[in-house]
C-alpha cells in the first residue's frame, strides 16, 4: 500500500479534509460566537436599560438624590456601569468607576458623546456597540444606549439617554475557553480519525488494486485471473466489468488462436506456395511450399526475395496499381505461375500484397509430352498408312499388271498392316498396364532356362547383324526367381531387340546376372552407339526416341512397357550409357525364398 500513489492521494485528501474541517470549524465558531453571545448579552441588558431610562425622566427634570444613589448601587446588581446623560446640558450622572477602570472614564465618555446625536435624533430607540478603548488595560467593552423620552400627551420628546457599559473581559474569557475547547476537540477528532481513514482508504483501494492486477495479468496473457465482485457499488461493478472483459477477451483470443492455427495448417498443407510482403516491400510471411520453391531458408540476414527480382516486381506492381497481377516466371529452371493480389485492410487501407505460386513445371512437361505423344502417334500411324496408300492406289488403278509385282506389293502391305497392328497392340497393352487391369501371374521359375531359350531364338538374328550374343557364365548357379515368366520374357525381348537395333556390325551383346539374399539383378549390356545424358531421363517415356529423325524402326513404347511390367511386380529397371561406348539396362527380380 505504501507504494500506491492513488492510496496516498486518497488518504492525504481525507486527512486534509479532516484537518480543514477542524480548523475552519474553530475559526468559524470564533467569528460567529462573539456577535451571537454579544447579542444575547444585549438582549439581557436592554430591558434593564429601558427600565432605568423610564426612571431617569423625573431625575433629569429635577434633582433626585434617590435616583443618583440607585444608579450608583445598581452597578453590583446589573454588573454594568450606568451613565445617565442630560440631553440639554450633556451632564453625566453615574456611579464611580472601579479603580482599575478609572483611567478609562474619559474614553468611555468620549465613546458615549460620539453616539449621543444618533440617540437624540430619534433614529434609534436603542443602540449597542462594542469598542476597544485606547487604554490596553481596559480591554473591550459593550455599550448599550436607550433614549430617555418625555411624554406630553400624544407627543414625546427625547431629553437624554441612559448607557449601560459592561467590560467584555469575562465574556471574552468564556469565548476563548470555548474556542480552545472546540479547537482541541477538533484536533482530537482529527487524530482519532487518522486510523479509521487509513483503513477505510485501504479497504477502498484493495479491490481497485485487485482489478489492476487482473488488468496486468490480462496484458501478460493470463485471462484466468478474476477480480473480487463482492464489493457493492461502482467498485463491484468495475470488478464485474473487468471479469466480463477478461472472459470475453479469453474467448476472442482463443477463437483467434484457433483461426490462426487453422490458417497455418491450411497454408502448410497447400501444395502451392504463398508469399506476403508489406507496403514497403519487406518480406513478411511464406508457407513451407513457397520455402521449398524459392529456397528461403538460405537467406537469413537479408531479404529472401532479393534474388527473385521478377517475383518482387510482380508483388510491387500489385501494391502500386492496387489490382491483381498474373505472370508466368522461370525460377531456378522451373515454370512458376505467380498470381499476386493487394492486401486491403479496414477502410480500404493497403496492408501489402500476397502472391500465390503454382509450380506448373510438371503440367508444362505433361503438355509437352502430350504434344510429343500426339506427334509420335501421328508419325507412327502415318508411316504405315502412307506406305499402304502408295501401294493400294496403283493396285486399284490396275497399274500393276505383273503377278510378281502384285505379290510383292501384297507382301509389303501385309508387313505394314502387321506393323500397324503391333503398334496398336503395344499402345493398348501399355494403357492396360498403366491402368492396372493387365493380370500378372507370379510364380517360381528358372531364369537360366529362359535365357538359354532366348539365346537359341536370337542367335540367328544376331548372326544376321554380325553381332556376338553372350550368355552369363554363372547362369547354372542362378537361384529360382519369382515373377510372371511370360512378362519377364517380354522384358528381355524388348531389351534384346533394342540392343540388336542400336549395336553396329561387329559389336557384342552380353547377358549378365548376379544375386543377393533377396533379389537377382539381370543386365543387358551392349557396346553400341549409346545414349546421350540429356536423353537418359526420358528413355522410359512413351514414344520417346533418341533418334529424332525416326530413321530407326520401332514404336517407342517398348521400354515404357518394360518399366510398367516390372513396377507391377514391385521391381525396378535402370539404364547407364555413354555415347559411343554402349548401354547397360539393369532390372531386378525377386528370389523365390522359402516361406
Amino acid at each position: 500500500m505504501q507504494k500506491s500513489v492513488f492510496f496516498r492521494r486518497v488518504l492525504s485528501l481525507l486527512l486534509v479534509a479532516l484537518l480543514l474541517w477542524a480548523v475552519l470549524t474553530a475559526l468559524m465558531y470564533s467569528f460567529i460566537s462573539r456577535p451571537l453571545f454579544t447579542r444575547i448579552k444585549v438582549n439581557e441588558l436592554q430591558p434593564k436599560a429601558e427600565s432605568i431610562a423610564a426612571m431617569a425622566v423625573r431625575a433629569l427634570m429635577q434633582p433626585d438624590p434617590y435616583f443618583n444613589e440607585l444608579i450608583t448601587s445598581a452597578q453590583s446588581f446589573f454588573e454594568s456601569w450606568i451613565f445617565v446623560v442630560d440631553g440639554l446640558s450633556g451632564e453625566f450622572r453615574n456611579t464611580v468607576l472601579p479603580a482599575e477602570y478609572a483611567d478609562a472614564e474619559p474614553s468611555i465618555r468620549e465613546q458615549i458623546n460620539s453616539r449621543m446625536d444618533m440617540i437624540l435624533s430619534g433614529e434609534y430607540t436603542s443602540v449597542w456597540f462594542t469598542g476597544r478603548l485606547p487604554l490596553t488595560t481596559t480591554g473591550e467593552m459593550l455599550f448599550i444606549g436607550v433614549p430617555v423620552t418625555l411624554q406630553f400627551g400624544l407627543q414625546s420628546t427625547i431629553i437624554g439617554a441612559v448607557f449601560f457599559v459592561q467590560p467584555l473581559k469575562e465574556l471574552n474569557a468564556g469565548l476563548n475557553s470555548l474556542n480552545l475547547a472546540l479547537l482541541i476537540s477538533s484536533l482530537l477528532v482529527f487524530a482519532l480519525m487518522i486510523l479509521p481513514a487509513y483503513f477505510a482508504t485501504a479497504r477502498l483501494i484493495r479491490p481497485l488494486r485487485q482489478t489492476r492486477d487482473v488488468a496486468l495479468a490480462m496484458a501478460a496473457g493470463d485471462f484466468s485471473a478474476r477480480a473480487d465482485v463482492s464489493q457493492k457499488g461502482e467498485i463491484g461493478e468495475l470488478a464485474a466489468t473487468m471479469n466480463n472483459l477478461a472472459q470475453e477477451l479469453s474467448r476472442t483470443i482463443s477463437d483467434l488462436i484457433l483461426e490462426r492455427n487453422r490458417l497455418q495448417q491450411i497454408l502448410a498443407s497447400m501444395s502451392d506456395g504463398l508469399v506476403a510482403i508489406d507496403c514497403t516491400g519487406r518480406f513478411t510471411q511464406a508457407n513451407p511450399a513457397a520455402g521449398d520453391m524459392l529456397d528461403l531458408s538460405a537467406a537469413q540476414d537479408q531479404d529472401p526475395l532479393a534474388p527473385y527480382t521478377e517475383l518482387s516486381s510482380c508483388l510491387t506492381e500489385a501494391i502500386r496499381e492496387r489490382r491483381p497481377s498474373d505472370r508466368l516466371l522461370q525460377l531456378d529452371g522451373r515454370s512458376i505461375r505467380v498470381q499476386a493480389a493487394p492486401l486491403i485492410a479496414n477502410e480500404d487501407q493497403l496492408a501489402g500484397a500476397v502472391a500465390l505460386l503454382h509450380d506448373v513445371t510438371e503440367s508444362e512437361r505433361l503438355e509437352q509430352t502430350r504434344r510429343d505423344y500426339v506427334a509420335n502417334v501421328s508419325h507412327e500411324l502415318r508411316s504405315p498408312l502412307t506406305a499402304m496408300r502408295a501401294l493400294i492406289e496403283p493396285l486399284s488403278d490396275g497399274m500393276v499388271t505383273e503377278e510378281g509385282d502384285r505379290r510383292r506389293y501384297y507382301d509389303i502391305l501385309l508387313r505394314e498392316i502387321i506393323r500397324l497392328s503391333r503398334l496398336i497392340d503395344d499402345m493398348l497393352e501399355l494403357s492396360r498396364l498403366q491402368a492396372g487391369i493387365l493380370p500378372i501371374q507370379q510364380s517360381s521359375f528358372c531364369l537360366s532356362s529362359m535365357l538359354d531359350d532366348l539365346a537359341l531364338r536370337y542367335g540367328s538374328q544376331a548372326d544376321e547383324h554380325q553381332l556376338t550374343l553372350e550368355l552369363p557364365a554363372n547362369r547354372a548357379a542362378c537361384p529360382l526367381v519369382r515373377g510372371d515368366p511370360d512378362r519377364i520374357e517380354q522384358v528381355l525381348i524388348i531389351l534384346l531387340d533394342n540392343a540388336i537395333k542400336f549395336t553396329p556390325a561387329g559389336g557384342r551383346i552380353s547377358l549378365e546376372m548376379d544375386w543377393s539374399q533377396d533379389q537377382v539383378q539381370v543386365r543387358v549390356r551392349d557396346n553400341g552407339i549409346g545414349i546421350s545424358s540429356s536423353d537418359i531421363p526420358h528413355v522410359f517415356d512413351r514414344f520417346y526416341k533418341a533418334d529424332k529423325a525416326h530413321q530407326q524402326p520401332g514404336t517407342g513404347l517398348g521400354l515404357s512397357i518394360a518399366r510398367e511390367i516390372l513396377q507391377l511386380m514391385g521391381q525396378t529397371i535402370s539404364v547407364q550409357s555413354k555415347p559411343g561406348e554402349g548401354t547397360v539396362f539393369t532390372f531386378t527380380l525377386a528370389r523365390d525364398l522359402p516361406a
